[in-house]
């Protein structure tokens, strides 16, 4: 037996090599293989957290499988229960998709507890103070404290950004904030849809929101499905814009169809 051979049937695939797999196919689109990729680091190692984790974030971004992320986060926790990512993951589902706004910040605040340098985890819980609780100061610190963290975290600025122009009246603030966001990542769509909002409603800027506007959609229909309601409140808004100031009514009729195509209670005008 060749050395070569000796060695290749020493290695044993470990569960890590089995979630870089999946990454790389959850990467390329391949949902199937991706899932069977997690399902084997799990069984290889029943009792690793992190196989628990990948799996269960690919369950909760690609699969819709909110039930499947939930028990996965559940039991990356159960066996390390000092694992801050599981904790800021299980927080944004309860969050975003079970509407457990108390279990949510209990979690961000834990995984904020076992390791305060993630950006991601103030944001999300930025968003809640803001949002559910009308905490706007305790969300601006929130923000700043993200941007303090990582000046490179584009959705922090953003977020901010909104948080200027809806509550603080800070039109100049909030555009700073949605250029860097942009600037930071140019496919950074909700920035270029609230930047457009601005120019469209503060700014007088119609040519600068349809830009914005313009790209915003086509990132959120290369990526998105029909069933997101950014895609829909930006063909709305630009039906309006397209009405109101451009003098485009074909283009306007054309925009509010498909708004409401894909939603049927984005409202009428």
């Amino acid at each position: 037996m060749s050395e070569r051979a000796s060695e290749r049937d020493n290695y044993f695939i470990q569960p890590d090599d089995y979630i870089t797999l999946g990454n790389r196919q959850s990467q390329i689109g391949n949902d199937f293989g991706a899932l069977a990729a997690y399902d084997r680091a799990v069984s290889l190692a029943p009792n690793y957290a992190k196989a628990y984790n990948y799996r269960g974030s690919f369950k909760f971004a690609r699969l819709g499988d909110i039930q499947g992320a939930l028990a996965d986060f559940d039991s990356a926790i159960g066996y390390d229960p000092d694992y801050a990512v599981a904790y800021a993951n299980r927080g944004l589902l309860r969050y975003q998709q079970l509407g457990d706004i108390l279990g949510a910040l209990a979690d961000l605040n834990l995984a904020i507890l076992l390791d305060p340098r993630d950006a991601s985890v103030y944001t999300t819980r930025g968003l809640i103070k803001y949002g559910e609780l009308g905490d706007v100061e305790y969300a601006l610190a929130d923000y700043d404290l993200a941007i303090s963290i990582d000046p490179t975290f584009a959705a922090a600025y953003n977020c901010r950004g909104l948080l200027k122009n809806v509550k603080l009246m800070d039109v100049e603030g909030a555009l700073a904030d949605y250029n860097m966001a942009i600037s930071l990542d140019p496919t950074q769509s909700e920035a270029l849809y609230n930047r457009g909002t601005l120019k469209h409603n503060e700014l007088g800027d119609p040519s600068g929101a349809l830009a914005d506007y313009d790209r915003a959609i086509s990132l959120w229909e290369r990526s998105a499905n029909d069933l997101d309601p950014h895609l829909a409140a930006a063909y709305f808004v630009r039906s309006l814009l397209k009405r109101d100031f451009l003098d485009d009514v074909l283009g306007a009729a054309r925009d509010r169809h498909r708004a409401i195509e894909i939603d049927p209670d984005i409202g009428v005008y």
